[in-house]
């Protein structure tokens, strides 16, 4: 008894993890895959070899294509004492209400970052678990044709923090991804000219965050459709983040002729193309009415919110096969006029705000409040420089609510946590925020 070997691990924690190495890889490749993003962080300090499953490219994509949670990122910004900005970039739970109020404190369960800036930075979006900020004087609008020195990125999760300079010409970033099989993060950059209607001619340029000496790439214009002039293409700035759905990037843009395109971008080839969209959707007057056209994600599919004002109404459409531009079908019409409380005000807001560039649309299949009952919610985000608001629409029951009303100081997004490693997502340049200016989790 006395050479014995000592048991490799004792006590409760040890009898949890004999168990759990007992399990079939597969079942708990199952279990693993069903935790939120900041639980898996938490698993990989138990052992290497969990550290190590959860980190595989294979996992990291089966995680994100399976995840259903979406979370808010919460941006606020503040002058603290030496003069300088600090704005923090908090995680919170859709349904977190009281964690919208001015001053309230983070929860423990929230992940957080702080940034310090010299200046109020502008908020460009959260796209793949990253939030874009750009350091620039106290404007409520970046435009293209306003200088920008560099683009920070932030991973809110797991602190991770990188900046990088546009590229030479003006113009601004329009969205950011991480590339479906390295995982590395990707910038869409649009240069040319800001027309009066809030559309900029569709040359990109892309930069994957990490790159020797930040070479930013041209990528040929997308092609246009038989009979749509090419030299009358747009793409949306400013608005609602792409729709991310089989590889591909979706923007509606607005061609010269009067119905809107899709504008699809695959994330593997880095190409762009178009998709062709109903006829119905065809507006006959100038370019910003032809765009009170919002797109989303439901169920595997594109979906798309047509303005249809005479009806006081939302057309939603369902493209049924992702294969076939011909398959979309009305699915339903929403009547904004008649339900629930405060109907008049969600009437009022869809006429005068409805558009693709001040509306983002996200259909949550368990609700605002996430609590998986089946009671699928569409919740519209209308923002300008006066304020947001948010309105939500409970599919089963019909009815209406308001959300909140934020002044323009707080920007809230609708985020999806990430959990890649930093030098997986930035490359080697990476950084964590400095720990004297965060909370919540720290990945060790």
């Amino acid at each position: 008894m006395d050479n014995a070997a000592p048991p490799p691990s004792s006590g409760a924690a040890g009898k949890e993890m004999a168990t759990a190495e007992a399990l079939p890889d597969d079942l708990l490749d199952e279990i693993l895959l069903r935790l939120p993003a900041r639980s898996i962080l938490r698993c990989r300090a138990v052992c290497m070899a969990w550290r190590s499953r959860t980190s595989h490219p294979y996992f990291l994509r089966a995680h994100a294509a399976r995840s259903r949670i979406i979370a808010a990122a919460v941006v606020d910004t503040t002058v603290i004492p030496d003069g300088e900005v600090c704005t923090t970039i908090s995680i919170r739970s859709l349904g977190d209400g009281d964690g919208y109020r001015s001053g309230a404190a983070v929860s423990s369960s929230s992940s957080f970052a702080s940034v310090r800036f010299d200046s109020r930075p502008f908020v460009l979006g959260s796209w793949d678990g990253v939030v874009c900020l750009v350091p620039r004087p106290t404007a409520v609008f970046v435009r293209p044709r306003n200088p920008i020195d560099r683009y920070v990125l932030v991973n809110p999760l797991t602190k991770a923090c990188t900046s990088v300079p546009p590229p030479a010409t003006r113009g601004i970033v329009i969205c950011g991804y991480a590339h479906p099989t390295t995982s590395r993060y990707h910038l869409l950059h649009a240069d040319s000219f800001f027309s009066y209607d809030g559309t900029a001619r569709a040359t990109i340029q892309i930069l994957r965050v990490g790159e020797k000496n930040n070479v930013w790439r041209k990528i040929a214009r997308h092609p246009a459709p038989a009979g749509v002039l090419e030299s009358r293409t747009y793409i949306r700035l400013g608005g609602a983040p792409p729709v991310s759905l089989h590889g591909c990037l979706h923007w509606l843009v607005a061609p010269s002729s009067a119905r809107p395109l899709l504008s699809v971008f695959d994330m593997e080839r880095e190409e762009f193309r178009q998709m062709d969209t109903p006829e119905q959707w065809a507006r006959h007057g100038n370019l910003p009415h032809m765009m009170s056209v919002q797109i989303a994600r439901r169920s595997g599919k594109l979906c798309a919110f047509v303005h249809e004002p005479s009806a006081s109404a939302l057309g939603m459409w369902m493209l049924e096969d992702y294969s076939d531009p011909s398959s979309w079908r009305l699915e339903r019409r929403i009547d904004y006029s008649r339900h629930g409380a405060g109907s008049r005000n969600v009437a009022r807001t869809f006429r005068n705000k409805f558009s693709a560039a001040t509306t983002a649309v996200e259909v949550l299949p368990d609700g605002v409040d996430g609590a998986g009952d089946g009671e699928e919610e569409i919740m519209f985000q209308f923002f300008n420089q006066f304020d947001m608001r948010e309105a939500v629409y409970n599919v089963g029951r019909g009815a209406w609510r308001w959300r909140r009303i934020l002044p323009p100081s707080r920007r809230v997004m609708t985020h999806k946590e990430c959990m890649l490693p930093r030098e997986v997502s930035f490359g080697g340049s990476a950084h964590f925020v400095e720990e004297s200016d965060i909370g919540g989790h720290l990945d060790h």
